[in-house]
C-alpha cells in the first residue's frame, strides 16, 4: 500500500479586494482573492479537509448586522460549482465520507463549510478554538475580528480535537527554521505547524509525502507567495489585523518567505494565492 497522501488544492469562492492588503505596491484596483482548501486522501485514515473556504452558510450568516459589514467589506462570489459539496460529488465523495476537517484558524473564509460534514471531527490549536468559543454572543467583537461562530455546528466543542495534543515531532531537516510539529495521525504523514501572528493560534500543514510532491499549507502566513519570498510585507492594516501581534506575524512571514527560497523542490501553498496554486496543478 503506498504512504502517499492524495491531495487537491481546491478553490472554494472568492471576495473582492484591494490587491495591494496582499502585497505592497500591488495597486488599489478591485481584485478576486480565491479561497483554497485542501482534499486530502489518508493512506489508511480515508478522506480529510484542511479547512473548507466559503459555503452559503456563510452568505447566511453575515445576512444581518453587524455580521453584515464583514460581507459588505469582503464581498463574496460563490458559484455553484465552487461550493465544496458539488465538488467533491463531482470526484465520487459524500461529505459523510470525511472523517475529519483540520481547521487553520476560525476567520469565516476558511470554516464557513463546516456544517456541511456531519460525520467529521475537527482538529485545530487550543488557543485559536478557546478564542473563537468565547466569542459566542459577542457578534460586534467577533465581527470586527473576521470570525462568524455562527457557522460552527451546534455539537462543534463535542467533535473538537486540538493539535496541541497529539505527539510533537521533529520536522524534516529542509523545513527550517521550523523545527517541530504534531503528528496528527501518529505516522508522520500529516504534522501540523504552529504559524504564529495572524490568528490566536494558526495552524500549518506539513505533507512530506504528498502525492505530487513536498507540500507545506500556510494559510494566511501569507497571502502571495512570490511577495513572501520577495520578502513584500503586506501593508500596515493588514498586519495590524493580526491577532496574535505584527511581530509574530512578521517573523513567521520572515521563516516562510525563508523557507520558499532555500527549498525550490517544497511547493508552498497559501489559502488566497493563484500563482501557487497554479504551479500546484501544473505538477505530474
Amino acid at each position: 500500500m503506498s504512504t502517499a497522501v492524495e491531495v487537491d488544492w481546491l478553490r472554494v469562492g472568492s471576495c473582492r479586494h484591494l490587491a495591494c492588503m496582499a502585497a505592497r505596491g500591488a495597486g488599489l484596483q478591485q481584485v478576486d482573492f480565491p479561497s483554497y482548501c485542501a482534499l486530502l486522501r489518508h493512506p489508511t485514515r480515508g478522506w480529510m479537509l484542511y479547512d473548507t473556504g466559503y459555503a452559503p452558510h456563510f452568505l447566511k450568516a453575515t445576512a444581518d448586522f453587524p455580521e453584515r459589514l464583514y460581507g459588505s467589506l469582503l464581498p463574496v462570489n460563490l458559484p455553484a460549482e465552487e461550493c465544496l459539496p458539488a465538488q467533491l460529488a463531482a470526484r465520487g465523495i459524500r461529505c459523510e465520507e470525511i472523517t475529519t476537517v483540520i481547521i487553520s484558524h476560525y476567520h469565516g473564509d476558511h470554516v464557513a463549510g463546516l456544517r456541511d460534514f456531519p460525520q467529521a471531527r475537527f482538529i485545530a490549536l487550543r488557543a485559536e478554538s478557546e478564542h473563537v468559543l468565547a466569542l459566542r454572543g459577542k457578534r460586534w467583537r467577533a465581527t470586527l475580528q473576521g470570525r462568524l461562530p455562527g457557522l460552527l455546528p451546534d455539537d462543534f466543542p463535542t467533535r473538537l480535537e486540538q493539535a496541541d495534543d497529539y505527539p510533537q515531532r521533529s520536522l524534516p531537516a529542509w523545513m527550517a527554521p521550523f523545527t517541530n510539529g504534531f503528528d496528527l495521525f501518529g505516522d508522520g504523514n500529516l504534522l501540523g505547524v504552529t504559524l504564529p501572528g495572524h490568528s490566536h493560534g494558526q495552524l500549518g500543514l506539513c505533507i512530506p509525502d504528498a502525492s505530487s510532491g513536498p507540500l507545506l499549507l500556510v494559510a494566511d502566513a501569507c497571502y502571495s507567495l512570490p511577495a513572501c519570498r520577495e520578502g513584500r510585507l503586506p501593508p500596515a492594516p493588514t498586519q495590524w489585523f493580526s491577532n496574535s501581534g505584527v511581530r509574530a506575524y512578521r517573523e513567521t512571514f520572515a521563516a516562510v518567505g525563508e523557507l520558499a527560497r532555500r527549498e525550490p523542490s517544497l511547493l508552498i501553498l497559501p489559502s488566497h494565492c493563484e500563482v501557487a496554486a497554479e504551479v500546484f496543478h501544473a505538477r505530474p
